[in-house]
């Protein structure tokens, strides 16, 4: 679209996918209306910024490896020229995890993951328990060990959710706070009707709603049918003289899958629980319990920590936990939906297809 008038795109949804799809957008010379009613406020805010090319993958979903490794590989150049945009530092970090069991039988489980990441060829290796013991002190002295995976960057969440805000009106994207009701198609375009502040008009419209339902008007695109598994992650405060783990700590307690993601500043935030209970945005006090129980047989520092927060997202699952990210029947649609456990890390890849795709 070089030689032409610059493309007007509408994105739907303002999680990380649809503002990191704005801000491409925004670098590739379109103008650009992100419409959601709580920009950065959905699962985006409840993630915990893990950016795991291999330790977020379950068995059957081995074929997203190739996009979560090139996704890590320039997450780097990513984040600074996004911070450069926005002039806002997000916590990003070069670092690793570590993968534990809280008892030989869950250590068993950990290696049944480590193998079959393995053989992806993803990078891990094998730690004893003094290993660990060296590496992270404040872990549980019982923890029976498990395998580092020396490739695992972070990032804060919430901080690039704001970058990514500072970075769009600095561009001069329109954000509009509402909920699209309706999409109607013409020969000239497309149209949003929003519930509360009139409607939209655009040359090509880009789909980044997450878990939430879709507005009507787009039967018949071929749009992949996306779910909502709710997630709960805790946050807790730091505490003087309480040291949290320097890397992140993904864990099976008891069968169990909890992690433990440390911030520079001494807090910690503790997830996820996996719930297929609809759009229902409650944090039953069952699963907070268990969420402490597992941490606490893992890093017994937590039982010092001040409780902050819970928090409660809507992860966005497809069919088969693969994302989607194409151009529509109408190619003045392009859906980036199906993100799941992998929307921060995959949000710069996801967001510069997508855009892509729409401005072409």
């Amino acid at each position: 679209m070089s030689d032409a008038a610059p493309l007007a795109v509408a994105v739907i949804g303002g999680g990380v996918i649809g503002l990191t799809t704005a801000f491409e957008l925004s670098e590739l010379g379109a103008h650009c209306t992100l419409v959601d009613p709580a920009p950065g406020r959905g699962a985006s805010w409840a993630a915990a910024g893990m950016l795991s090319p291999a330790a977020e993958i379950a068995p059957g979903e081995e074929p997203l490896l190739d996009d979560l490794r090139e996704a890590a590989r320039i997450w780097p150049a990513f984040a600074a020229r996004l911070s450069a945009a926005s002039g806002v530092e997000m916590g990003f970090e070069r670092s690793s995890s570590v993968l534990v069991g809280a008892s030989p039988s869950d250590v068993r489980d950990v290696a049944r993951t480590a193998r079959m990441l393995l053989d992806a060829g993803a990078k891990i290796e094998p730690l004893t328990a003094s290993d660990l013991q060296a590496m992270e002190p404040s872990l549980a002295g019982g923890v029976h060990g498990g395998w580092l995976l020396p490739q695992d960057d972070r990032v804060d969440n919430r901080l690039f959710v704001g970058a990514l805000l500072e970075a769009l009106k600095a561009r001069g994207v329109s954000l509009i706070e509402d909920r699209c009701l309706q999409v109607s198609v013409a020969a000239e375009g497309v149209e949003l009707a929003l519930e509360h502040h009139g409607s939209v008009k655009a040359d090509r419209c880009v789909l980044a709603t997450g878990a939430a339902p879709l507005p009507t008007g787009l039967e018949g695109l071929g749009i992949p049918r996306v779910r909502p598994v709710r997630g709960t992650t805790l946050r807790l405060s730091p505490a003087t003289g309480v040291a949290v783990p320097r890397r992140t700590v993904r864990a099976v307690v008891r069968g169990a899958h909890c992690y433990l993601v440390p911030r520079e500043d001494g807090s910690l935030v503790i997830g996820a629980t996996a719930e297929e209970r609809g759009f229902e945005l409650v944090s039953p006090s069952g699963g907070v319990f268990r969420l402490l129980e597992a941490a606490r047989e893992i890093f017994p520092g937590v039982d010092e920590l001040p409780f902050e927060e819970a928090s409660v997202g809507l992860r966005p699952a497809s069919e088969d936990h693969v994302p989607f990210v194409a151009s529509l029947s109408d190619a003045r649609f392009t859906a980036a939906l199906g993100h799941y456990r992998n929307g921060i890390l995959l949000a710069p890849l996801a967001g510069a297809r997508a855009a892509r795709l729409a401005n072409a």
